[in-house]
């Protein structure tokens, strides 16, 4: 069968979605024709036409879709615009996985969770020409009905998943990848995940609600051997070359045996250096000590909240003030730069709640920061709260970034301040944004940094920038 694999890619940062790379492998493995439409590199004015092109010169059987809520507009507006009734319609991801009554509107099958398995029996079944109606894992229409299957247990041994079909996307994914930012002239930066399964459970994002899906399904958190880990690496260095890894995952630095046993084999089989993510708890000196041997060049540490009350009690992020700071001194102590996740526009935050993230920044002093508006994710507990408050309504479309503006029920006045306290967190790091603020005339700096966004907008609308986003990521 032909399989078009859909990746809409609205925010255009160039990177392969690992997902995708995993499921092209297992239609690969079955004798499958693959191939990918992929919006990164397509003018926006196209991505209709582009559309139709390809399932013209294509023809697929199957249309594979993986979406994130944030893309979920745009693939309702495709699929509307579009005629493809005629193709095995199969959509998965994160939001198929929180809103599959959603989803299944124009879906034929909808899986739910963890993707390869399910996958797999879907199109054995498929090119049997078998019933798919009781496949465990998805959602599936069948006549009038829908047939909402149960959850397939979880991937206990993550090793024997096969090994990711890179080239289903363009090389411009690994050679023009986000990450490279990180890697000073690097050629070749490649993405991996190490484990599954985050073991914490923030309130706004929707870990914990599929991690509920799972109850009684399998262990959550499962970790890829070193072995496997080194061996999947070094296949993407044979097809592409290497001089960075990015790894995905939300936290790394797990079991310190576990960790002394990777750096040892990745020294000696790979190292090329890496960036990875984690939180602040997990910064403990003999980690960070070892993680800095096997390669670190860059960490990733959420701080979201300097207002501790908000990051316990709001955000279930139970961790101190004191942690954040050690973490990113610990970092700076064995040379590995750093990055400061923070978010602002949360519900009951004050602006001395921002003010104290951003104290907490000069005293943690991380390298560069980002800085998101809180929106309210389906499957969430804030979505819960923020609804129950009716600061929040549920119908809101689902912003393309979280950069723009706040989509809670607040005075404009409001949406507006916290633009001026993202850039204040944003450029925290700056002399001149120092001084503005400490002159109380931080106004006249949002001001100017407001007109200068506006600007830049305009002229991205025209096609003459590129994204906002990769704008601040130069700044930054």
């Amino acid at each position: 069968m032909n399989i078009l694999f859909v990746y809409p890619n609205v925010t255009r940062a160039v990177s392969p979605q690992l997902g995708i790379c995993m499921l092209a492998a297992v239609a690969h493995q079955q004798g499958h024709r693959c191939d990918l439409y992929d919006l990164t590199t397509i003018p926006r004015r196209q991505w209709v036409s582009a559309f139709r092109a390809k399932l013209e010169s294509f023809y697929p059987e199957v249309l594979a879709v993986s979406c994130r809520s944030n893309e979920w507009s745009f693939i309702e507006e495709l699929f509307h615009s579009v005629k493809v009734d005629n193709r095995l319609k199969v959509f998965g991801g994160a939001h198929a996985t929180v809103a599959p009554e959603e989803v299944i509107r124009i879906a034929d099958v909808v899986v739910v969770g963890e993707g390869e398995d399910t996958f797999a029996e879907l199109l054995e079944r498929v090119a049997r020409g078998d019933d798919t109606t009781n496949i465990s894992g998805c959602w599936v229409k069948g006549g009038d009905r829908i047939f909402k299957n149960e959850m397939r247990n979880l991937i206990s041994d993550v090793d024997r998943l096969p090994f990711p079909y890179w080239k289903i996307f363009d090389d411009i994914h690994y050679y023009d990848s986000y990450a490279k930012r990180h890697f000073e002239g690097a050629k070749v930066v490649g993405t991996f995940e190490n484990s599954r399964g985050c073991p914490y459970a923030c309130s706004y994002r929707t870990n914990d609600y599929v991690r509920t899906l799972y109850k009684g399904r399998g262990k959550w958190r499962r970790e890829k051997s070193p072995q496997r880990i080194v061996q999947e690496v070094r296949l993407f260095r044979d097809q592409y070359g290497l001089n960075g890894v990015h790894w995905i995952d939300e936290v790394l630095l797990t079991s310190t045996g576990r960790l002394e046993e990777f750096r040892d084999l990745y020294v000696s089989e790979i190292g090329v250096p890496f960036c990875f993510m984690e939180r602040p708890e997990n910064m403990t000196d003999r980690k960070v000590e070892i993680i800095k041997q096997a390669g670190a060049k860059m960490v990733a540490v959420g701080i979201e909240s300097g207002d501790e009350n908000i990051r316990k009690n709001l955000l279930n992020r139970r961790h101190s003030q004191k942690t954040v700071i050690s973490a990113f001194q610990t970092a700076k102590k064995y040379g590995i730069s750093t990055h400061a996740f923070t978010m602002i526009g949360f519900p009951g935050e004050t602006k001395d709640s921002i003010m104290e993230t951003y104290e907490l920044l000069k005293k943690a002093q991380p390298d560069t920061v980002q800085t998101t508006i809180f929106y309210p994710l389906k499957g969430t507990k804030l979505l819960e709260e923020v609804v129950k408050k009716e600061l929040f309504d549920p119908n809101t479309p689902m912003p393309n970034n979280y950069y723009d503006v706040s989509h809670l029920n607040f005075p404009e006045s409001k949406k507006r301040e916290l633009l001026r306290y993202q850039y204040l967190l944003s450029f925290y790091n700056s002399r001149l944004m120092h001084f503005f603020v400490r002159a109380n005339l931080s106004h006249t700096l949002f001001r100017i940094f407001a007109l200068s966004f506006r600007v830049c907008k305009v002229l991205r609308k025209w096609g003459f920038l590129p994204t906002i986003r990769a704008i601040g990521r130069r700044i930054t």
